[in-house]
């Protein structure tokens, strides 16, 4: 992949090239690193609780603390809305206190090919949706670049990295129908041999503003919408000890979807047990 290190910019649009650029140079310098992260524990967390404060409930996010603290971290989790890893951080943080720099890959397109995207990251999100992932097929090296930089970042003990096994959004009307794993998520943890911690949730609406209305609509009672539900830290080493291929990756993937999906169950019975007990 060296070359394509070097000649990143001719996967790359005009735009995305310039986005790519600051996104990186602020994502690899320490000072800035620093204070971005201080932005989003600190800031960027209270935005996201604003909006899910009282809706969203957390289980099992004590499992966080048995992560190995000498390891980077994989928070795998399935994708049902486009604030499904931010939620996750931001309780985090708000739990847990300034832990991990943060990063979410993120599609290209508006994020990276546009100069609102550019400012939507900025803004909003201090930059952590970094590095970029493009579907466009002619340029699939440049994803092979993307989760060299992944890689990177999870072999350092103070980053996390949030990614979605199934590879794109789940947009089924069963929120339990899991979608088939890819193997990218296989890819980054045989390569870099993360902590992978497990999370399921699903029921936020389609719109931030019917999110933030219903965090605030008292008529409601605040009854929780989204149930987050994470397991404990993955054992994965039998895993890492087969023969380094798509294959393997594959198996890995499929693991930690089926892990995902027994997380599923569990918040299919709290979500019961909840509307059915007595007022």
């Amino acid at each position: 992949m060296s070359s394509t290190k070097q000649n990143y910019g001719q996967y790359l649009k005009p735009m995305e090239k310039i986005s790519f650029g600051v996104t990186r140079y602020l994502n690899s310098s320490p000072a800035a690193r620093r204070l971005l992260t201080l932005l989003c524990a600190e800031i960027g967390r209270r935005w996201i609780e604003l909006c899910i404060s009282r809706t969203v409930r957390d289980h099992g996010f004590e499992n966080f603390e048995k992560i190995d603290p000498n390891r980077g971290l994989l928070l795998v989790a399935n994708h049902r809305s486009f604030y499904d890893q931010f939620a996750i951080a931001a309780r985090l943080y708000k739990i847990f206190g300034r832990h991990h720099n943060i990063y979410f890959p993120i599609r290209a397109n508006f994020f990276y090919d546009s100069p609102l995207g550019l400012l939507v990251n900025l803004l909003m999100a201090f930059f952590v949706m970094y590095p970029p992932i493009v579907r466009d097929t002619r340029r699939r090296q440049w994803n092979e670049y993307a989760t060299d930089i992944m890689v990177t970042l999870l072999k350092h003990p103070d980053n996390m990295v949030g990614f979605h096994p199934e590879g794109t959004r789940n947009q089924g009307s069963d929120p339990y129908a899991l979608l088939a794993a890819k193997p990218g998520c296989g890819e980054l943890i045989y390569r870099a041999n993360p902590n992978v911690l497990p999370v399921f949730l699903q029921g936020f609406p389609n719109s931030v503003v019917d999110l933030f209305k219903s965090n605030h609509d008292r008529s409601q009672n605040w009854q929780p919408l989204v149930h987050m539900v994470m397991g404990e830290p993955m054992d994965l080493s039998a895993q890492l000890k087969l023969e380094r291929s798509r294959k393997t990756y594959l198996k890995i993937s499929r693991k930690v979807m089926a892990r995902i999906g027994e997380l599923a169950e569990q918040e299919c019975d709290i979500r019961h047990r909840l509307e059915n007990r007595p007022a």
